[in-house]
């Protein structure tokens, strides 16, 4: 137990797997989170989550790491159970993040909410971009007579994984992998090679993206081509820069919910190119 944890009786670190995913599940729920058993499953799989049990045997606090290829890593999930909170366990297990990732010489980055990012700057993340999640309960968008896009296949992954590597600035491929796997009714590629979109289901609503694209109207039409396949609730998180797919947005009826920031730790300048990320992929995954 680390000095953070001082006092802070029966409580035991654990390193988090499988078995897991229903306490992960009832702390994600319990913020209003959007991950289902499904995310949790993907990103236990994908990286390295450790936490704290409680003598009950209950989870009450959690935090992921994301290797991303060889120069960074995404730090996901940390999360706190109302009753553990403002103890300490957050800010612990956040330490520990960034310690097992500085041990392995690799940048940290994540995804803040405002009260978030004030406890990120002290320890030393610096702000990349901002971005708003927008939010609509139901979109009614036709599906395209012409298009530039269309539906992604299994054929595609190679190219896919090339694009978003190029654009994210890290290997995410085990994540994609089991985003395509999830989100078939939406996936679509840009005809030219030129951009694509990913999305999946969420325990509230679909969450669209990531949408990777070489300009805005290719973004637009990927987003077209993916809404008119979507019924119920739809979140988007797009960065601030991307003025026409938020004008796009607004006109189908999306109302800005929440504000994140993308932060990173232990690089010159961050990351990726910006100006090609429509959407992401959520905040837990990048």
């Amino acid at each position: 137990m680390t000095p953070a944890m001082a006092g802070i009786e029966g409580l035991r670190a654990v390193s988090l797997n499988a078995s897991h995913i229903a306490d992960g599940l009832a702390l994600s729920s319990e913020a209003g989170w959007n991950q289902n058993a499904g995310d949790w499953s993907l990103m236990l799989e994908s990286g390295t989550a450790i936490g704290y049990q409680a003598s009950d045997g209950q989870i009450v606090g959690s935090a992921l790491t994301l290797p991303y290829g060889d120069q960074f890593a995404w730090i996901s999930m940390v999360l706190v159970a109302a009753r553990w909170q403002r103890k300490g366990l957050a800010t612990s297990l956040l330490r520990q993040c960034i310690s097992t990732l500085e041990a392995c010489d690799l940048a940290q980055i994540l995804d803040a909410t405002p009260a978030g990012a004030r406890v990120y700057g002290p320890l030393g993340f610096a702000a990349q971009f901002d971005m708003q999640r927008w939010a609509a309960d139901e979109v009614s968008i036709a599906a395209p007579t012409t298009t530039h896009s269309r539906p992604y296949e299994p054929a595609d992954l190679q190219s896919v994984l090339n694009y978003d590597q190029d654009v994210f600035g890290g290997d995410r491929s085990r994540i994609l992998i089991g985003l395509a796997s999830r989100g078939a009714n939406c996936a679509s590629i840009a005809k030219a090679g030129n951009g694509y979109l990913f999305g999946r289901d969420g325990r509230h609503a679909h969450q669209i993206g990531p949408v990777c694209a070489d300009d805005a109207d290719t973004a637009i039409d990927l987003l077209t081509h993916a809404l008119s396949r979507v019924s119920g609730p739809v979140f988007i998180d797009v960065p601030d820069r991307q003025d026409k797919v938020v004008a796009f947005l607004k006109e189908h009826g999306f109302a800005a919910q929440r504000i994140f920031t993308r932060m990173f730790r232990g690089s010159p300048a961050g990351f990726g190119d910006p100006s090609r990320m429509f959407a992401i992929a959520g905040p837990e995954l990048g």
